[in-house]
């Protein structure tokens, strides 16, 4: 009787770890034109197809961060 409740316990654990967690995957570069304009070019993967799914060019100075600190505050800028 242990031995089949530890097994259903086994996997039950195996079932649920198959979920997807992370399956977008964000890349920000920074490139410079010929002309020596630079832009900051992000690009957003579908980590399971291995397909782009947007990116945008920005020139640097329009380029804005916005992310949560550690106090969970948004930063728009550094």
């Amino acid at each position: 009787m242990k031995k089949l409740l530890i097994g259903l316990l086994l996997i039950s654990f195996m079932v649920s770890a198959e979920t997807e967690i992370g399956r977008y995957q964000l890349e920000t570069l920074v490139y410079e034109s010929k002309k020596g304009k630079i832009y900051i070019v992000e690009t957003i993967l579908d980590t399971k197809t291995g397909k782009v799914v947007k990116r945008r060019k920005i020139y640097h100075t329009k380029y804005k961060l916005p992310y949560k600190n550690k106090y969970n505050k948004m930063i728009h800028e550094e």
